[in-house]
């Protein structure tokens, strides 16, 4: 899952535990190497624990989407699944959150501000489009889903197969919908319990 899916897991912990992973996971993929040796507070580098949890539980082989993107997008299959997810999880927020999906974006982004003034290398620019787009709230958009993944095809290496990720999308909408809201699910339980293991 991508900004969203990570952050609504974020925002369960912090809630129920009183902990402050939000800003770790939503910066995670900006932070390399060894979690010990990043130079953060203590506290907010159990958000790249989690960051790191979340991602290796979505990669697992297993992945429910993984069957309907394997073939057609090879290496690309997670960031595909990522989008996806989100893309539901946008669609669907009221129905599966009782809340407004535009107020927990802009609390998301609130928090994730407070720690401008340590923002990772090359993160501002991604937080600034995160920002002035509502790329959250907007990812229920189906055109502004396949404008996202234009932009990835033409930034990452050989990504042109990203073009076409929407159209697979509209070939199999519903059964995309059905497996992306139960794969969030399963993969929301697990990362938490697998978190509260290694942090408690």
């Amino acid at each position: 899952m991508n900004f969203l899916g990570h952050s609504l897991i974020s925002l369960e912990i912090d809630e129920k535990e009183n902990k402050e992973t939000l800003y770790g996971n939503f910066t995670g993929d900006f932070y390399k190497g060894l979690v010990e040796r990043i130079e953060l507070l203590e506290n907010l580098k159990e958000g790249i624990i989690l960051h790191r949890i979340i991602d290796k539980t979505s990669d697992r082989k297993e992945n429910l989407l993984n069957e309907l993107l394997t073939e057609k997008f090879g290496i690309f299959k997670g960031i595909v699944s990522d989008m996806f997810i989100d893309h539901f999880l946008s669609k669907n927020f009221n129905n599966l959150f009782n809340k407004n999906i535009d107020d927990i974006e802009r609390k998301i982004l609130d928090r994730v501000k407070e720690y401008k003034n340590i923002f990772p290398k090359d993160f501002e620019r991604t937080f600034n489009w995160l920002n002035d787009r509502n790329v959250m709230a907007n990812y229920k958009d189906i055109d502004f889903l396949e404008r996202a993944f234009q932009g990835l095809a033409r930034n990452v290496r050989k990504g042109e197969i990203l073009n076409l990720a929407v159209t697979e999308l509209k070939k199999n909408y519903n059964l995309f919908e059905k497996k992306s809201i139960k794969e969030f699910l399963y993969v929301k339980k697990k990362s938490i319990e697998e978190f509260l293991k290694k942090t408690f």
